[in-house]
């Protein structure tokens, strides 16, 4: 079995390219799709643009959201199960990048799903670089 002092130095030890990828997966996480896009919420909220409840769903969706992938983003790098609750949360920015763009037509869910790619791609070079160092450290390899 894994313990966290494992995944830890095996993060420090991954291969340059998945270091890299991780690295670039927390700051996607982290910055775009956490920060900007809690300002973004914030902002269109309480700007008036929200009138509906389904706006207001929207509305809370996008906070909750956002602040998980902020906070999230700070654990990617050492935690193999804060990777794993940001595969689900991309999948749920995914959504919700469809919902900007096909309910309420807005092209910035389009830049948003593009983000939501290429954090993912980055998180499962990642993922997959550490899970090896690991699996390669369990059994003596490495």
């Amino acid at each position: 079995m894994t313990n966290q002092h494992d995944v830890a130095s095996s993060a420090t030890s991954a291969p340059p390219d998945a270091r890299f990828a991780g690295r670039a997966a927390q700051f996607l996480l982290g910055i775009p799709l956490g920060v900007f896009q809690l300002a973004a919420v914030l902002m269109f909220t309480f700007t008036g643009a929200v009138v509906t409840p389904g706006d207001w769903f929207v509305a809370v969706w996008g906070m909750v959201m956002s602040t998980s992938c902020a906070l999230l983003a700070l654990r990617i790098y050492r935690s193999a199960a804060a990777r794993r609750a940001a595969f689900a949360l991309l999948g749920v920015q995914g959504l919700f990048s469809c919902v900007k763009f096909f309910a309420y037509h807005e092209s910035a869910g389009l830049v948003f799903a593009v983000i939501v790619a290429v954090t993912l791609v980055a998180l499962v070079v990642y993922h997959r670089g550490v899970s090896a160092r690991v699996r390669g450290r369990a059994n003596g390899i490495g």
